[in-house]
């Protein structure tokens, strides 16, 4: 019978236009669904990778108003549905068979392969994204963006133009376009209307051919206050207390891609004043601030963080600013200096405030340095915030309501997006930050100094009332800033720590 057809047979076929409709592009790309019939029950069929994603299932019910049935199906088989099936928003046939070259002649902007990496390029741009990926397959080339964190693919290139792609990529960002057997690092800028775009290319040869990253600087959104972070009230309070001595050590901590900079930058502009004298090494510089000297890392004439950053303390400097600590010596110099007179400002891998003391440790940086010099640091991740323009509010579950319970948080109600057009149908818009602070007090300063594990401090901390990371992310699902699910990825990581 028809109806007993597999979903690999039916995504093999050509599937109706109003059908499609009932899904857009991008909720389709993001969930890895794709409609492929209705019965005569007003039942939906859908293709998806994952059938145990209630969120995007009841979503779709929600949006077409059809009960809907799930019928699991290879992701890739899904993706090539997907961009085969659905309109592309770049016409890709307009290329040809042949490879064409990428144009050098920069009054030549009409050229094929000009318009496609301009069009990708802006697209990614509309919608805030922080990254672009060319990632080579061994047939097409995926073409994805980073939006709120999260990558989605856009589209899929036809494998016989990436060489010209790669070439117009590495011209704009004056790269040797001979040169593809090594990673190569560039830069250039997009003017887009009145905004000025900064973008850093990096590329990776791969078994498949060069894979192209792009971050996108956007010029115009500047540097962001504190406020803007989401502070919790009181927290804040203590932030800026520390930012008011006149020496000592902050470091702000987190993974890749928590916001660590824009939370020292802003920082900065706080601190900022023509009384003082401001200086800055970073590697590179993202942000320009007026009144404050910032000096861009050049390891391959000898600048590095730490030869840069003793040439600094020789310029009078009353704050400082370590784009990040990657070695011992950038340790020991930042931590001296602080000790010095100066207030340093600083970021560093680490998972927590409390591993991060550990870490300094680590460097052989001895326990009473790090205690002597180390006033607070301020741990952070970025979640994704729940859209405000489908913002919903649901009854809480019961396994909800037993993970507010391990954290003493009770609750009748929490929230997510049902998915707009605003939020390219996933229910999440812009991110926050989750954070926590831990002041480095004098029973701190004598745990360091007598080199106390990181369990036996954290015990402590809790004692004292401190919250942590996954308490603060309690906290905003609570207060409707981000889901539940969103919580969960720092709650999954921190729990176990902070719930010993």
């Amino acid at each position: 019978m028809e109806n007993d057809r597999q979903s690999s047979e039916w995504l093999n076929e050509k599937i109706a236009k109003e059908l499609l409709d009932l899904i857009p592009r991008s909720f389709a790309l993001e969930h890895t669904v794709i409609p492929i019939r209705r019965d005569s029950n007003n039942q939906l069929h859908v293709a998806i990778n994952n059938p145990f994603n209630f969120s995007a299932l009841n979503d779709l019910r929600l949006k077409t108003g059809m009960l809907i049935i799930p019928q699991k199906a290879n992701g890739a088989d899904i993706h090539q549905a997907i961009i085969r099936e659905y309109p592309s928003e770049i016409n890709i046939n307009e290329f040809g068979d042949g490879e064409i070259e990428a144009e050098t002649n920069e009054e030549q902007e009409d050229t094929p392969i000009i318009k496609l990496v301009n069009s990708l390029i802006q697209e990614a741009i509309n919608h805030q994204a922080s990254d672009i990926h060319f990632d080579p397959q061994e047939k097409f080339v995926s073409v994805r963006m980073r939006v709120d964190g999260v990558l989605r693919e856009i589209e899929k290139l036809p494998k016989n133009i990436q060489p010209s792609v790669n070439s117009r990529l590495k011209i704009i960002s004056d790269l040797d376009i001979t040169e593809n057997r090594v990673p190569q690092d560039g830069s250039a800028q997009m003017k887009t209307g009145k905004r000025i775009i900064d973008l850093r290319l990096s590329i990776l040869p791969t078994i498949h051919g060069e894979k192209v990253v792009i971050r996108i600087m956007d010029r115009s959104i500047g540097i962001r206050n504190l406020e803007d972070f989401n502070f919790k009230k009181e927290r804040l309070v203590l932030f800026r207390q520390l930012l008011a001595q006149p020496h000592g050590i902050i470091l702000v901590t987190g993974p890749t891609g928590s916001g660590k900079s824009s939370t020292l930058y802003a920082a900065l502009n706080e601190l900022n004043d023509p009384k003082r004298n401001l200086i800055t090494v970073e590697d590179p510089v993202e942000y320009q601030l007026g009144g404050i000297n910032q000096v861009a890392v050049n390891a391959s004439i000898g600048m590095t963080f730490s030869s840069t950053l003793r040439a600094m303390l020789r310029q009078d400097p009353d704050i400082i600013m370590v784009g990040e600590i990657r070695d011992s010596e950038t340790a020991e110099i930042a931590i001296r200096a602080s000790m010095t007179g100066h207030l340093v400002l600083s970021t560093i891998h680490t998972n927590d405030s409390v591993t991060t003391i550990s870490r300094l440790i680590d460097m052989e940086i001895p326990p009473f340095l790090v205690a002597n010099s180390l006033t607070g640091i301020l741990s952070q991740r970025l979640v994704r915030t729940v859209c405000q323009n489908c913002k919903t509010a649901y009854p809480i579950s019961e396994e909800e309501k037993v993970i507010l319970n391990r954290y003493g948080r009770t609750s009748e109600q929490l929230y997510r997006g049902q998915g707009c057009v605003k939020c390219a149908y996933t229910g999440y818009a812009g991110r926050i930050a989750i954070q926590e602070l831990l002041i480095v007090t004098a029973a701190m300063r004598k745990m360091i100094t007598e080199n106390m594990n990181s369990d036996e401090m954290i015990r402590y901390l809790k004692q004292k009332g401190m919250p942590f990371l996954a308490d603060d992310a309690i906290d905003k699902v609570i207060a409707g800033f981000t889901t539940i699910e969103e919580g969960m990825k720092i709650i999954a990581t921190e729990g176990s720590l902070v719930n010993e």
